[in-house]
């Protein structure tokens, strides 16, 4: 079985459905020009991790609110993302410290009492202090961690010895985030 994206509006029943059963959701913060980044890394969460993901690209609400360049609703429908997910995951390249929004997602999730990670998209990213505080999760290898310890309620330190069997490990074929990730970090 795979997680789902709960801004999918076919699937909002389905996804009110997981949020009952009280299954992990990570909402992925990042900047509009790393969408294509942040919906491979989120397809990966959803079929590989089983972990459902709220991804605003695919939130027809938020996107209409967006066109319309209408602020509080921009600012309602994200703070309906974030309240429905258990996790927020920033995901940080070199263009991020552009973002007005990353920052605020990062504050209302942190003021809700969510779980913040840090995940280190490929080049030279320097991470601003304010992330500092957050688990830092530097590629691949450690995305794997993070999402079997979310899965088994875990700490990372005792899901890297319990890798769950359904996530990708790095042989010889090409891993689905290579473009996006460094594997060994």
């Amino acid at each position: 079985m795979a997680g789902l994206n709960r801004a999918l509006f076919e699937n909002r029943i389905l996804a009110k459905a997981n949020e009952s059963v009280g299954k992990s959701c990570i909402f992925l913060s990042h900047i509009s020009i790393d969408k294509s980044w942040a919906t491979a890394i989120g397809e990966y969460i959803t079929r590989y991790g089983d972990i459902d993901i709220y991804l605003d690209v695919n939130d027809p609400d938020l996107q209409s609110a967006v066109l319309t360049n209408d602020a509080a609703l921009m600012t309602r429908f994200i703070e309906r993302g974030l309240s429905r997910s258990t996790h927020i995951m920033c995901l940080v390249s070199v263009d991020t410290v552009r973002s007005w929004w990353v920052p605020y997602e990062l504050g209302f999730a942190k003021n809700a009492g969510r779980h913040l990670s840090t995940l280190k998209l490929k080049g030279d990213v320097e991470l601003p202090a304010y992330l500092e505080i957050s688990e830092i999760i530097r590629g691949t290898k450690s995305l794997n961690q993070y999402l079997t310890a979310i899965r088994s309620g875990l700490t990372k330190a005792s899901a890297n010895a319990a890798l769950t069997k359904s996530l990708i490990e790095h042989y010889v074929a090409t891993h689905p985030l290579d473009t996006y990730l460094n594997f060994n970090a």
